[in-house]
């Protein structure tokens, strides 16, 4: 009877603990659980005080030139979830909008998400997430570049002579120093450039590090990111659209680590591994050098198998003129004039694939979404054509006549913007233009059913805003526009469907290299893949697919070429294998093929390799040599490297699993211009695997097994 009068009483007295323990919380926004980060009342992100801090980092997002008009409005979710409301004004055009924040620990960091609602017509600013670091004493960090010097200068072209260094190691951590880098690049040709939206901090004594990963499924239009030697980071993303209509929004997590660039880049690996599993496994069976051959006439194959070629990207340039791959013929003995000013007939096509196919080669057809036709003039010439049917035979009937909301233009400008042999570029997100692409890849798989897939190229047009149309989401020069990454978004989804379908691959030449443009594709021919930076780039967004970098006669190829063989090997690619036949890369001689049979048995090595991303998963005592990771289907290959003239290394491998029914490893180990493995000592303690390995040539290729 006592307990019964009482409840009453302690229900109150509970629920005033509870409201106060709320307001406490809404007061200093620390979390409970984990405690690595926690959020101040003006929802900015702190390292916790409770935890080995690395140097006091703050964090919070901006929106450029925007001030906050009003209270800070907070509350807690039920999922614990901290969620801030603030209003904010552009301080130039008045324009306002409404910045939501929501933060939510992690039991490695925190978890972030904001969108931005705009309260008047359309405008855009600079959407900024700042890091600042209060001491950088020690500290070093890393994205995914292509060149860790932030003064690089800009990447060789073909033809252009050697003045400096080509390569510089790209999984190298540098202190803080003032550097700009776009996501993608801004040029192909330029270094500054990163490929995963992400960027670590590390404070190597301590074994600790941060990293800030963006999500690679949220829209980003441009991105560009600012470090300063006091250390200041600053991601800003531009050309977004602030409406009420649609809002803006983002997702990011901040990531507790040891000090090793392979943690941050591991976690965004895990946590969005459809960017990285190519669609269609098989392709792994077609890793190897590669080609860009017309040459379909009898050759040695034994040779390039001894280089490890693989696959050819067929430059035949059969078809009748850019983006009409597979014409409309009524039979397949039908013929056209193709790209070389030759006659030529899908029959033709299929035989030059066979030959490859029958000597266990793959192909890859050429294929291309953002160019179209040849020798295209402007203003639009007369129609030739007499019926609907006949358009395809002159390009200039076909574009203007059923492609012409594809024409990409420049702002101001309804000239089309010509490229190679006067074909113009296009946008793929014209439904018309999707649809003929869609047909395109079904074509291919028709009629050429021996072909592995397709290969992508001029991925560089990506960058384009097209001014005709409204995307909806895109904000440049003050109005709407079409911007190409939605574009490529809604076409690479058709092409893929169609060619994953029925089993078919498909690579692409990434010159916009950046990691949310890869979701559908399978592999990676670099066509830049001479600069340093680019192979460097492409390697990196390549982490679970083959990649194939373009070779010429660089004079690193020439005067170094145990160097340039060996960055490929550390970074996971090939490369292009000298073919008769091969357009604008490497083609056979005495001294090239010796190089490329020296170094085959190790690039084989390499098919199916997927990057380790454990902490500290191999190091090399006293830095005399360079080596990599790499898990493949059997256990593991690790290429040392870059040991110049050393001997022999002392390597230390982590993390490594063994196989089941294996309670040991074994190991063997190759060098250059060797046919044969031999076996090699090794020692296992507490989880690490050491080998002393001798070096030729300082370097050596290891299988853990």
């Amino acid at each position: 009877m006592y307990l019964k009068k009482l409840n009453p009483l302690l229900d109150k007295i509970f629920l005033i603990v509870l409201f106060f323990l709320t307001f406490i919380c809404c007061q200093t926004n620390d979390f409970a659980g984990p405690n690595l980060f926690s959020v101040d009342a003006r929802g900015i992100v702190h390292e916790s005080s409770n935890v080995n801090v690395i140097t006091g980092l703050t964090a919070q997002t901006k929106l450029a030139d925007c001030i906050i008009t009003d209270k800070i409005e907070s509350r807690v979710l039920n999922n614990g979830t901290k969620e801030f409301r603030k209003n904010l004004r552009h301080k130039k055009n008045g324009k306002q909008c409404v910045l939501i924040e929501r933060f939510t620990p992690t039991k490695d960091g925190l978890h972030w998400e904001f969108e931005i609602i705009g309260k008047d017509a359309p405008w855009t600013t600079a959407i900024t997430t700042q890091l600042e670091w209060q001491n950088t004493a020690g500290l070093s960090w890393w994205t995914a570049w292509g060149d860790n010097r932030p003064d690089a200068a800009e990447g060789k072209r073909l033809g252009d002579v050697d003045d400096g260094i080509w390569w510089t190691d790209p999984l190298m951590p540098i202190a803080f120093t003032d550097a700009s880098l776009f996501y993608g690049g801004r040029k192909h040709t330029l270094p500054q450039t990163f490929c995963h939206p992400l960027v670590s901090v590390f404070d190597s004594e301590k074994d600790n590090g941060i990293s800030l990963v963006m999500s690679p499924q949220d829209l980003i239009f441009d991105m560009e990111l600012d470090v300063t030697s006091t250390g200041q980071m600053t991601i800003s993303r531009t050309c977004h659209r602030i409406s009420a209509e649609t809002p803006v929004t983002f997702s990011m997590d901040l990531v507790r680590h040891e000090a090793d660039w392979r943690c941050g880049l591991g976690w965004l690996v895990d946590k969005y591994p459809q960017f990285f599993n190519p669609p269609n496994p098989h392709v792994q069976e077609m890793a190897g050098c590669g080609a860009y051959s017309s040459h379909a006439v009898d050759f040695d194959a034994e040779r390039l198998k001894r280089m490890s070629f693989k696959v050819n990207w067929k430059a035949s340039f059969d078809f009748p003129y850019m983006g009409m791959f597979v014409p409309p013929v009524k039979n397949d003995k039908i013929e056209w004039i193709d790209m070389k000013s030759k006659p030529n007939s899908i029959n033709n096509m299929r035989k030059d694939i066979n030959f490859f196919t029958n000597m266990g080669f793959y192909v890859l057809c050429y294929f291309n979404v953002t160019e179209f036709g040849r020798d295209i003039v402007y203003p639009p010439p007369p129609r030739k054509a007499i019926n609907d049917q006949d358009l395809w035979k002159d390009a200039n009937d076909y574009i203007y006549n059923v492609l012409n909301d594809a024409i990409l233009v420049r702002e101001g400008d309804d000239k089309p913007i010509p490229s190679w042999k006067g074909c113009v570029a296009m946008d793929p997100g014209d439904p018309v233009y999707q649809q003929f692409l869609a047909d395109q890849a079904k074509l291919h798989v028709e009629k050429f059913p021996s072909s592995s897939g397709i290969c992508i190229d001029r991925m560089d047009w990506l960058k384009f805003y097209n001014p005709k149309f409204d995307d909806g989401l895109s904000w440049v020069n003050n109005k709407p526009a079409r911007s190409l990454v939605i574009s490529w978004y809604n076409v690479i989804r058709k092409i893929g469907k169609v060619m994953h379908e029925n089993d078919k691959v498909i690579y692409c030449n990434p010159h916009y290299r950046r990691l949310d443009l890869l979701e559908y594709i399978d592999g990676i021919y670099d066509e830049f893949g001479q600069m340093g930076h680019s192979m460097n780039l492409c390697a990196l967004l390549a982490l679970r697919k083959p990649i194939m970098a373009w070779t010429i006669m660089v004079p690193e190829l020439d005067q170094t070429p145990d160097a340039y063989f060996q960055r490929h090997l550390y970074m996971g690619a090939y490369l292009t294998a000298p073919l008769p036949g091969n357009d604008h890369t490497i083609v056979p001689s005495d001294n090239v093929d010796k190089i490329y049979f020296d170094y085959g048995p190790m690039l084989d090595a390499l098919r199916g390799k997927q990057w380790v991303l454990e902490p500290h998963a191999v190091t090399v005592a006293e830095n005399s040599a360079k080596a990599n990771l790499f898990s493949i289907a059997d256990g593991y290959v690790v290429p040392v490297t870059f040991g110049e003239k050393s001997e022999t290394c002392r390597i230390e491998l982590r993390h490594l699993q063994k196989q089941s029914g294996n309670d040991s490893f074994h190991a063997m180990i190759i060098h250059p211009g060797k046919t044969e493995w031999q076996p090699i000592e090794l020692t296992e303690k507490n989880g690490v695997v050491a080998l002393d390995v001798p070096l030729e040539r300082g370097c050596a290729m290891l299988k853990i097994q």
